[in-house]
């Protein structure tokens, strides 16, 4: 692979971590801002998802463009062995780590609250949607991190709907 095209998987890459991120901080902001009495919540929320949803299609739609702006001097191309498949697979690991960083900590908190708090520490609102919500998560990290066969099966048809594959009539 060419350093463009590596600069343009991380693209991707960067767009996926975008939207689980959008995904997951979005409703949260509301959700917490929803106590604060602001007036223009909806609108401030709105406006923050059409931000993050357009970059993330740009991202998404144009990752040899930026690859391009980001490395502007001609490199030579570089001869790999390695296959989309294996970068594929990596960026899953990696995005299946951070998925995991990022929801490990909250699940050790609320077990280490349930332990010293007990019942009373249950009776919290929101806490089973959240740790529900949180147990998914690692479930799809691992999902990322021990393979995600499915998940490369699903990119790449992807990647490749609405592109007619040739006949045999021919």
């Amino acid at each position: 692979m060419s350093p463009h095209q590596i600069i343009a998987v991380a693209v991707r890459l960067f767009a996926v971590w975008l939207a689980v991120y959008s995904a997951w901080k979005i409703p949260s902001f509301y959700i917490y801002a929803t106590g604060q009495n602001e007036p223009k919540l909806l609108v401030i929320v709105l406006a923050a998802a059409t931000f993050c949803l357009v970059l993330i299609l740009a991202l998404w739609r144009f990752p040899v463009t930026v690859a391009k702006k980001l490395l502007s001097s001609p490199v030579p191309e570089s001869t790999s062995s390695v296959s989309p498949d294996l970068w594929l697979a990596m960026g899953c690991a990696l995005t299946g780590l951070w998925l995991l960083t990022q929801t490990v900590p909250p699940i050790a908190q609320d077990l280490i609250g349930l332990y010293r708090f007990g019942s009373t520490y249950i009776d919290q609102p929101g806490l089973t949607p959240w740790l529900v919500y949180r147990l998914l998560m690692v479930v799809i990290s691992l999902w990322l991190v021990l393979g995600a066969k499915g998940f490369r099966k699903l990119f790449w048809w992807a990647r490749n709907a609405g592109y007619g594959r040739p006949s045999d009539d021919t």
